[in-house]
Formats: structure tokens, C-alpha cells, sequence
């Protein structure tokens, strides 16, 4: 008996047994899915059924944990600008008034397809409080998703508001549906400041925080420090996540060694965006250019819990992020030195960053995966795993295959180089 293969899959598909999968840690052999959980039980796989999952592996679903869905596909309408943090911050306050709520739904819309297709079915985004007329009005379009994509994509929303907000403007952002609230204190006039403010809406509302924190080069710039304190009381369930960090990558061993200790006892998380990163950070560097990610090993060493983040899809921040994850686990590797096992287990930290259960294809997980024609991780960030199947409770939700390609070497060429 022929048995079907994960190319020939479509969504709605519900999977029984995999036949031959490969699990990251390189094993392979069957595995069944019951009742939307992962069995290595032999009656679960017992017959003659299931797929031929030979050539693919069983990996854990992908987690963006730093995006800004709302800012999505615009870096050509806004006038294709170029530049560092600062020169896109402009850009987008002059440009962001424009956009209507409808305008940032469709384009968020469209950056969670991409992001489910591509694997990614947990993403905590960041939304503005837009410049022009109700400042809310991204937020509204971006909460009114999270239901959309209820059981496709676990979205967390980020309220993420700046030193000209006020007070009471927070709270309302709050209420309209806000899980955390963030902001970006190193751009305000006194950054300790905007943090303690921030900290003292997220106590009143008993909600967690995630900010923008250090995305500079300038290594006077350790806010992580503050963000740390005024945090390491909190309950531990409750989230405190510092996102970029980029002046970890220019500090002394001494001081950097110190910081991490500070965030490792307060509990706080740390969110690396390294295309974003590569991309806004650096431009007065012309030569020795930093390469503005964070010290990985070093964080992990600690005991800091480590995640990612694509951060933006073609806006003023980065004109070619496209919400994949593999993108930016092959970044780790490349600009920040993990090995690919440990970038890909970075790009799927998030699960547990958003108290979602474990799915790493084990006995008695949650059947939610990324299957990829691969043999390894390795291959699989090479190629960009061009083949996918993304699986929710052990059922297709999506699929991504390569589009057919065909090399035409003339005859004697094609003699002159086969081994």
C-alpha cells in the first residue's frame, strides 16, 4: 500500500500516524496524533495507516515574539525611506497619521498569513498609538485579529505607547484589549522616568510589560538594569521582557556579566530581532560596523530566557522582513553564532514565553508542528525549508511548497562537470 506523503496534505487535513518522521533531536520513527496530542504509544501506532513522513522532520512550531503587525507593508507607501532608528522613527510618525484602521487591519491581516504560513502560530506584536485622529485605532484593528486568528495563531497585543501619551490614554488602550503594555523609553527626554510611569499602569492593571529596551550602540545605554529592578518583585508568572538590547553587544565582560545577573534574578526575558537590528543599527559606523545583536551564548548562560523576533515586514524599519522565523533562526546562526539546533530552539522559545504548552513532538505534547522536508535543522535554515506543513492540534492549518524549478545545462557542458 502507497501511503500518502506531507507534500500531498491540505489544510483541514487531520494527521493519524507519521510514518519515518525525524523529531529535532534526530531520531526518527512513528509517531500518532490522538485527540490533538502527540503518542509514541505502540496500539496509537500500531497498522499498516498514517502518512510517509520519510525525508521530513517533526520540528516545533515557530514563535515571533517581537513583531509590529500593524506597521506591515508599508516601507513603498511611505516613500521606500533608508536610514537608521532614528531617520525611521520620523518617518513613521509623519507617515503613520495617514493610516486608518481599516488600512492596519488589512496589512496586519496580511502579515499573520504570511507568519501561519510560514510556520509562525504564536506572534506577540507591537502596536503604536497611531498619530492622527483616534490614537487607538491600531490597537482596535489589531485586537479584533486576535480573535480572528483564534486557533490558527496565538497573538499576544503589545500597547505600545510613548512619553507624549498620557496616563489615562494607557489605561483606555487597556481596556480596549491590551495584554501587555510596552513603549520605547531610550527615545523619550528621561528614559527611567517613562520606565517607572510604565511599570506603575502595568502594577495598577495587573498586566505584564514588554519594552523596547537599549536598541542602541551606545553602551552608556543599560536600561535593562532599571527594567530589571523595578521588576524582580513581580509574581513570577507575570511577564517582564526586554526586547532588542543592543547595547549588551558593546559592553564589557565585567559590566555585561553584572546586567545579565540583574535581569537572570529578576526573571526578566530577552527578545532578540538580529535583521531588524542589522539593518537600523550601525550607520555611523562605516567601518568595524557592530553587528548589534545581542551576546547569545552569554544570556543563555546565565539562565536569561531567550527568545526572537522578526520585527518588521517591509516598513520604514526593514524593507525586507517577511514574517518568516527560519529567516531569522538562520540569522542566529550566521550574525549571532548559535549552533542551528540551538537558533531554532531560540525561534520557538516563545511557546513558553506565552505560557502555551510544550510541542516538541514527545510523547504526551501538543500535537502542534512544523513538518519540513529536511534532513537535519540544519539543512533545514540553509535552504529555508522551502516545504512546509503546519499542523494546530493535529490538524494541517496551512502548507508552503516550493514552486517546481528546472536548470537547462546543455549536453556536453553537463558531461564535462558530473562526478
Amino acid at each position: 500500500m502507497t501511503l500518502p506523503t506531507p507534500d500531498t496534505l491540505a489544510p483541514g487535513a487531520a494527521l493519524n500516524v507519521l510514518r519515518n518522521v525525524t523529531t529535532a533531536d534526530g531520531t526518527t520513527g512513528d509517531v500518532a496524533v490522538v485527540d490533538g496530542m502527540i503518542s509514541t504509544a505502540l496500539d496509537d501506532i500500531a497498522g499498516p495507516a498514517g502518512i510517509d513522513a520519510s525525508g521530513w522532520m517533526l520540528l516545533p512550531p515557530l514563535a515571533d515574539m517581537h513583531a509590529h503587525i500593524d506597521k506591515a507593508y508599508t516601507w513603498e507607501m511611505a516613500g521606500r525611506p533608508a536610514g537608521s532608528l532614528e531617520d525611521a522613527v520620523a518617518c513613521w510618525q509623519t507617515f503613520g497619521a495617514r493610516l486608518t484602521q481599516a488600512d492596519i487591519a488589512a496589512h496586519a491581516r496580511r502579515a499573520l498569513t504570511a507568519a501561519l504560513r510560514a510556520g509562525v502560530t504564536a506572534v506577540r506584536t507591537h502596536v503604536n498609538f497611531h498619530e492622527g485622529e483616534d490614537p487607538l485605532r491600531g490597537l482596535r484593528a489589531v485586537v479584533a485579529l486576535r480573535e480572528e486568528f483564534a486557533g490558527l495563531v496565538d497573538l499576544q497585543v503589545v500597547a505600545m505607547h510613548g512619553h507624549l501619551h498620557d496616563s489615562d490614554l494607557v489605561r483606555e488602550a487597556i481596556a480596549v484589549g491590551a495584554d501587555l503594555l510596552g513603549g520605547a523609553p531610550h527615545l523619550s527626554p528621561d528614559p527611567a522616568a517613562e520606565m517607572d510611569r510604565t511599570i506603575a499602569l502595568a502594577e495598577e492593571a495587573g498586566i505584564g510589560v514588554d519594552l523596547h529596551t537599549d536598541e542602541t550602540l551606545n553602551p552608556a545605554s543599560l536600561d535593562i538594569v532599571h527594567l530589571s529592578r523595578l521588576t524582580a518583585a513581580w509574581p513570577a508568572e507575570r511577564t517582564r521582557s526586554a526586547g532588542h538590547c543592543v547595547s549588551l553587544a558593546v559592553q564589557p565582560e565585567d559590566v555585561l556579566d553584572d546586567v545579565l545577573a540583574a535581569a537572570a534574578a529578576a526573571g526578566l526575558s530577552i527578545i532578540t530581532n538580529p535583521l531588524t537590528n542589522l539593518y537600523l543599527q550601525g550607520w555611523e559606523h562605516p567601518v568595524a560596523t557592530p553587528r548589534a545583536i545581542p551576546p547569545l551564548h552569554a544570556i543563555r548562560r546565565v539562565g536569561v530566557a531567550l527568545a526572537a523576533g522578526g520585527d518588521n515586514v517591509q516598513d520604514p524599519f526593514n524593507p525586507l522582513g517577511n514574517g518568516d522565523m527560519v529567516d531569522v533562526a538562520a540569522a542566529l546562526v550566521i550574525a549571532g553564532h548559535l549552533s542551528p539546533d540551538e537558533a531554532w530552539q531560540v525561534a520557538a522559545a516563545g511557546r513558553s514565553l506565552l505560557g502555551l504548552p510544550t510541542a516538541e513532538g514527545a510523547h504526551g505534547d501538543v500535537a502542534d508542528m512544523l513538518l519540513v522536508r529536511a534532513g537535519s535543522i540544519a539543512e533545514a535554515l540553509a535552504e529555508r525549508a522551502p516545504d512546509r506543513v503546519v499542523v494546530r492540534d493535529g490538524r494541517v492549518v496551512a502548507t508552503r511548497h516550493l514552486s517546481t524549478a528546472t536548470v537547462d545545462i546543455d549536453t556536453h557542458v553537463s558531461k564535462e562537470i558530473s562526478v
